[in-house]
């Protein structure tokens, strides 16, 4: 999950370290003008994202950056999601097959803090037929079991001291629930879940369960978070919630919400 920041990521870093969040600095995309900070649960993580270099950003063509240019006057807050997958040419073919329009796969790389370089390679695609923006696709370099070790071994993947354990979803606001998981379901393949109600961001949702952490899109019931994200940002995503609290938490940050919560509780409060 990608936070756009209008700071230095330093500031997301300390911000969530003080709520008990394992948070790192990450480094810089020097070809992209930006830099960024991160905070993981296994391979699955947040990323604060922010430019450094305005020249260099402004001129940048890779999709994510473009947009993270774009919409600097929406403010800080959640803007993008990537999919991991070690098969990023069968996506793009897939995406070419449905008659999407692809970006890629596009190179990456970063140096750390301590400049060792890693490598990933994107894949972007658009739907000329809809105004949503689709997740993008991140393969990295390493495999799943190289990079979990090197993360682990230099403390960036560690244990959140509030006690937090795994990214249990992300959430999307949307207009129109059932149309929106129609074109998921088409452009992914994936099958969602049943509706429910959920009542702490007063939605509508449905669940796509993915492994690394799940994608729920929410169409606004009421007066609410979802339906303040959507009208003061969009049809994007506006949440994310970490499983393994014994007590509930939420976290109102830069544009963002973060709640920790207990697992078992959160099941027993949906609503069928």
């Amino acid at each position: 999950m990608v936070h756009f920041l209008h700071r230095a990521p330093e500031e997301a870093t300390s911000a969530f370290r003080q709520a008990g969040f394992h948070t790192m600095p990450g480094g810089r995309h020097t070809h992209w003008g930006t830099w960024n900070s991160v905070c993981y649960f296994g391979l699955s993580y947040m990323e604060f994202l922010a430019v450094q270099d305005a020249e260099i950003a402004v001129q940048c063509d890779n999709p994510l950056i473009v947009q993270l240019v774009q919409e600097n006057a929406l403010g800080e807050g959640m803007g993008q999601i990537a999919i991991r997958t070690s098969e990023i040419e069968q996506w793009a073919d897939r995406f070419r097959v449905l008659g999407l329009e692809v970006i890629g796969p596009l190179p990456g790389s970063r140096m750390r803090e301590d400049g060792t370089r890693i490598a990933w390679r994107m894949l972007f695609a658009k739907d000329p037929d809809s105004r949503l923006r689709l997740p993008f696709f991140i393969q990295w370099e390493q495999s799943d079991e190289e990079r979990l070790h090197d993360l682990q071994s230099r403390g960036i993947i560690a244990e959140h001291s509030n006690g937090a354990e795994r990214l249990l979803e992300v959430g999307y606001a949307v207009r129109h629930l059932e149309e929106t998981v129609q074109l998921w379901e088409r452009w992914f393949g994936w099958k969602a879940g049943a509706s429910y109600a959920d009542g702490q961001i007063a939605a509508d949702c449905q669940t796509f369960t993915l492994s690394g952490g799940n994608v729920t899109l929410c169409q606004p019931k009421g007066m609410g978070l979802t339906k303040q994200a959507l009208e003061t940002k969009g049809e994007r995503p506006f949440f994310a919630r970490m499983a393994g609290m014994k007590d509930n938490m939420a976290l109102y940050l830069y544009g963002g919400s973060y709640f920790t919560i207990n697992e078992a509780g959160h099941h027993k409060a949906k609503k069928a």
